[in-house]
């Protein structure tokens, strides 16, 4: 089963109306997926893998994709893509970090600005969304490399879009606390073993808070002065777009 898998269908958009399933998908990479988990993929007819990690990332790890399905990637974080450190082994970069205080301070600052630099470049996010009106019937799975980050705020995204009540987007933004990545409790055991700073940072880097969320919808009102403003602006869209995704991912179901 692939971690942290959930379709966004389900809950109740703008006039009541039900996002639609099995249209949005998230979940974690691809790269050790099992051919059944390929076979689900494919089963849901996702035609489109949309890989929001950084290309040390993506090509360290390549996704297996499901029979039929296209990819693309687009860094959520822009400036991971000229990140050099570790990103693949934590045992390497908790290595890294008790032996370089240099380093350390700079992953710390480095992770306290990955939410403010995904709404201030928001480009990813405006390609994704270019993706969904596209071709509103190709089901498609969005991830990044645990399903929280890049994920959740793009997902978050697409739910505030879609007419989803903040505390519904907030509800399945931490469905992700409980769906960690395999081996969790082994990766933060060894960094809090190494110093509470890493510990800190490592736990940061492994879960996700409601405050992250909630700072990233403050920072879009920060950057660019409004959600509608972030909409137009950031994301490229005319009210005409978000009148088709709604049309295109609700359904005239209401909610009970």
């Amino acid at each position: 089963m692939i971690t942290n898998f959930r379709d966004l269908g389900g809950h109740a958009g703008a006039d009541g109306r039900l996002v639609k399933p099995g249209l949005l998908l998230r979940g974690t990479a691809l790269h050790d997926v099992t051919d059944d988990d390929l076979a689900q993929l494919a089963d849901l007819g996702v035609g489109l893998v949309y890989d929001l990690r950084a290309r040390q990332e993506a090509t360290g790890r390549p996704d297996k994709l499901p029979a039929g399905a296209t990819y693309r990637r687009e860094p959520g974080v822009p400036s991971m893509d000229e990140v050099h450190r570790e990103m693949l082994d934590w045992s390497v970069l908790i290595d890294q970090l008790s032996h370089s205080e240099d380093e350390l301070a700079r992953m710390e600052s480095f992770q306290g600005g990955i939410y403010g630099e995904m709404i201030r470049r928001p480009q990813a996010f405006k390609a994704l969304l270019g993706e969904l009106l596209a071709q509103p019937s190709r089901p498609v799975y969005i991830h990044c490399s645990a399903g929280k980050d890049r994920t959740g705020v793009a997902c978050a995204i697409i739910l505030t879009l879609l007419g989803v009540s903040r505390d519904d987007v907030m509800a399945d933004y931490l469905v992700s606390a409980a769906n960690p990545l395999p081996g969790y409790k082994g990766v933060l055991e060894q960094a809090q073993q190494a110093g509470p700073r890493i510990g800190k940072l490592i736990g940061t880097m492994l879960t996700v808070t409601p405050a992250q969320l909630d700072f990233a919808y403050q920072h879009i009102n920060d950057v660019w002065g409004s959600w509608d403003a972030f909409v137009s602006d950031g994301l490229g869209l005319t009210p005409q777009d978000i009148k088709a995704l709604q049309q295109a991912y609700l359904s005239q179901s209401r909610a009970a």
